[in-house]
């Protein structure tokens, strides 16, 4: 089941309180902090779909990102300026890392470790402000408390066993599947053929009573 999109909201909306905090806000109406955390989230969700097209474009094996492709993103999204036009940069023949330079020097700058102090609250060890919050409200140093949820980890199921049928779970009948199709139409056929008298021999032994034909099961019996 796919979440709700305000799950989303809720879990996006701490991280830009603690951006606005960081920058030297100190209030906000509900509303305008609606209106930001709603733009945050579609902003990220642009910046994930430039990603994935150009991951597909670029032919990258089982369209996992790189580095290069997330740097393509930002730089369509407008995030690593200033920069010259693809053109002035071949006819001059010197890369533009400008936007480039600007966008490491604010990762590694005072703002972003002023964020990141705000969001981590004094914790050093955690990774983000999610994984602080759940350590200082878990009685437990791991996160079983939130396994199985969207927080957490999730479950490790084993093998779902089909009753009943000819596959004893879900992996051997995909594995089935599988061959099935890689063989030629001709084994296929004689696959088939195969099956139709594997289930003729496995037919119960007939009553007598479909030998009778037309005549009728009153003429085999003396009713006087």
């Amino acid at each position: 089941m796919t979440p709700p999109p305000s799950l989303y909201h809720s879990l996006l909306r701490p991280a830009v309180l603690q951006i606005l905090r960081a920058t030297g806000y100190h209030g906000a109406k509900t509303s305008v902090l609606d209106s930001m955390t709603d733009l945050t989230g579609r902003y990220f969700l642009h910046l994930c779909r430039l990603t994935a097209l150009y991951a597909a474009h670029n032919g990258v094996e089982d369209a996992t990102p790189t580095i290069v492709e997330v740097r393509m993103a930002l730089q369509h999204a407008g995030a690593l300026l200033p920069e010259k036009t693809e053109e002035e940069q071949d006819f001059l023949g010197v890369e533009d890392m400008r936007g480039v330079e600007a966008f490491l020097e604010w990762v590694q700058g005072p703002t972003n470790r002023e964020i990141k102090r705000i969001a981590l609250d004094g914790d050093d060890e955690a990774d983000d402000y999610l994984n602080a919050l759940k350590k200082k409200h878990s009685k437990n140093e791991d996160d079983s408390k939130y396994m199985g949820t969207l927080l957490g980890r999730c479950n490790e199921h084993g093998d779902v066993l089909v009753e009943g049928g000819a596959f004893p779970s879900i992996l051997n009948w995909e594995e089935r599947l599988r061959v099935a199709a890689q063989r030629s139409p001709n084994d296929q056929d004689a696959a088939a053929a195969a099956a139709q008298d594997d289930d003729e021999d496995s037919r119960p032994p007939s009553s007598g009573l479909s030998s009778l034909g037309d005549r009728s099961i009153a003429d085999e019996m003396d009713m006087s």
